[in-house]
């Protein structure tokens, strides 16, 4: 009988360590999937550049028309609807739950500038509260974007150097795991994508 119990016990928590690894590896992989739509949506935006402008030599975003190229082309890659500032996922979507983002533009004027964003995420919507500028470097300037989570944690994504006129959005995953006794899939992904020329 304890030899039984023993070998239950064993086979349970080896059931569970493999169901955890797994859930860690679906979250990594959801991650590189987001990231991947928001890097091919942004590529996309990039394109709306101002014509006028461009005849004179000035490379410049027109805002507006990027975001309805961004959202075309989440749509068409993942099935998400831009809704607000959230993309809601489909039956379909790589995700379950609604990805709050923020973008922003660092235009022809700042490009050359060190600029920090500073984000808070509150469990459903992502806002950018503050952002810092730098130093001058004529190379491109680094970009730092920092993300509190609703823990108060700091969460620092790799930094960019731009090369030009820059598209950033920045979204936050936030996944109920598929198990209810596992954590859930909470992360920051961000697109840095210059504007075309």
């Amino acid at each position: 009988m304890g030899i039984n119990l023993l070998s239950i016990s064993t086979l349970l928590f080896f059931l569970l360590i493999g169901l955890f690894v797994v859930d860690t590896d679906l979250a990594m992989q959801k991650k590189q999937e987001v990231k991947t739509l928001l890097e091919l949506a942004n590529h996309h935006a990039s394109f709306a550049v101002d014509p006028v402008l461009k005849t004179e030599g000035v490379i410049d975003l027109i805002e507006e028309e990027a975001l309805i190229r961004f959202a075309e082309r989440m749509r068409e890659n993942g099935s998400y609807l831009m809704e607000a500032a959230s993309f809601i996922p489909a039956a379909n979507s790589v995700t379950t739950d609604p990805i709050p983002f923020v973008r922003h533009y660092i235009d022809f004027r700042s490009w050359r500038q060190d600029w920090e964003l500073h984000l808070r995420y509150d469990g459903t919507a992502l806002a950018l509260e503050r952002i810092n500028p730098g130093a001058r470097n004529p190379d491109g300037g680094r970009l730092r974007i920092l993300v509190t989570t609703k823990q108060g944690d700091v969460l620092q994504l790799a930094p960019k150097t731009m090369v030009g006129p820059s598209h950033i959005v920045v979204a936050y995953v936030d996944e109920r795991p598929f198990l209810s006794t596992l954590p859930g899939h909470a992360f920051p992904v961000v697109s840095v994508e210059e504007v075309k020329r």
